[in-house]
């Protein structure tokens, strides 16, 4: 028993190296436990951290493909509606086919009057949209089975009007980004910037960049501080073709145009001519355009031998001013006649000197700054 007592050590009795040891072993357990805390902790936050970064580039990446696939099927959908055939219905207009690809006619790329010989052709075109009636205009173009040409301006709000423009085979063209004359035709740069602006805010809104333009007040109108043959040398290095009018509304002036006034100024100017490229306006201050319009349609197609077209590559360029042949196609002086050949879409028509201007010059600043603040009307 004493022999037991004497070999048990109370805790008192413990050597240091004992104790040592033990505060050692304490410690290490609570750094081991720390350490474990903070892991848990702070390694799921990282964690957690890295895999939303990875997500929102994935997000980015998928916006990214989603654009492109959408700029795609836009230009899939341009270029499949080029190589469509244009079937007609008995007075000879486009019957909208839908996207279906089929195999093109033989006449697809001949001038328009080549391809209906004998026909009056009719061009209806609007300037100024898109505004509030665009839509009413398009409504009563889809009723009756017609295609014109929208000459546009750059509207905010008005995105579902250009598309729709181009998803129902009707022509999206230029016209002006600000409309307002003083700014487009104080210098050459002005009036570069001006297309340039338009072509790309068409863009932006539709994918599709336009060919076709229209001098507001027209190439001949007298309130340009720059040479027309400047303006038009820059168009056609651009590439663009630039159409004037040879029928007239006359719905532009300021005061505004009864409905049976418009429909005998578009009835009359059209009269027998084979190739009328008519000057109307779907502003917001054109109601009585709007009424006249199913009117014009109805009347003319009754004669049977009018044929409704868009303006497209194979319609024949009608200008107020001279139009400058492309470079390749510019002759030596001595081979040069007076007046300018046909080229590859189309044949120059100068178009009557009554038929130059639609509006006064000081009406058609009045219509531009109204036309400029049409957004705020709408």
């Amino acid at each position: 028993m004493n022999t037991q007592e004497s070999v048990q050590a109370t805790p008192a009795q413990e050597s240091p190296a004992r104790k040592e040891f033990r505060r050692k072993r304490v410690k290490r357990i609570k750094a081991a436990l720390l350490f474990l805390l903070v892991f848990f902790l702070v390694v799921p936050n990282l964690l957690c951290a890295f895999l939303l970064y990875k997500l929102y580039q994935m997000n980015k990446s998928l916006n990214l493909l989603r654009e492109e696939i959408k700029i795609s099927q836009t230009e899939i959908e341009r270029r499949t509606k080029e190589t469509t055939t244009v079937l007609v219905d008995e007075y000879g207009n486009p019957i909208n086919m839908g996207t279906e690809t089929v195999e093109l006619p033989d006449d697809a790329n001949l001038p328009d009057e080549e391809r209906y010989p004998g026909q009056q052709l009719v061009y209806l075109t609007f300037d100024d949209g898109p505004g509030k009636y665009t839509n009413e205009i398009l409504d009563i173009l889809k009723e009756h089975n017609v295609k014109a040409t929208f000459f546009v301006l750059a509207a905010d709000g008005y995105d579902a009007e250009y598309n729709r423009i181009i998803a129902e085979g009707h022509t999206l063209a230029m016209h002006s980004y600000t409309h307002r004359y003083s700014e487009i035709y104080s210098s050459l740069e002005a009036f570069e910037n001006d297309i340039n602006s338009l072509s790309a805010f068409l863009v932006e809104k539709t994918g599709v960049r336009p060919r076709f333009y229209r001098f507001p007040g027209g190439s001949s109108n007298d309130v340009a501080h720059v040479d027309t043959a400047d303006m038009i040398h820059f168009l056609t290095q651009e590439g663009y073709v630039y159409y004037d009018w040879n029928v007239s509304s006359e719905d532009a002036s300021k005061e505004l145009k009864e409905t049976n006034t418009i429909v005998k100024n578009v009835l009359n100017g059209i009269g027998n001519k084979s190739n009328s490229v008519v000057l109307m306006h779907d502003s917001a201050s054109k109601p009585t355009t709007v009424e006249a319009l199913p009117i014009i349609i109805e009347t003319l197609q009754k004669k049977e031998n009018v044929v409704f077209l868009p303006i497209t590559d194979r319609t024949k360029q009608v200008y107020h001013v001279k139009p400058e042949l492309p470079q390749e196609e510019v002759k030596a002086p001595e081979e040069r006649s007076e007046e300018p050949e046909a080229r590859s879409e189309g044949v120059y028509e100068e178009a009557d000197d009554e038929n130059k201007e639609d509006a006064k010059p000081e009406d058609v600043q009045d219509a531009a700054d109204e036309s400029a603040d049409e957004g705020s009307e709408d």
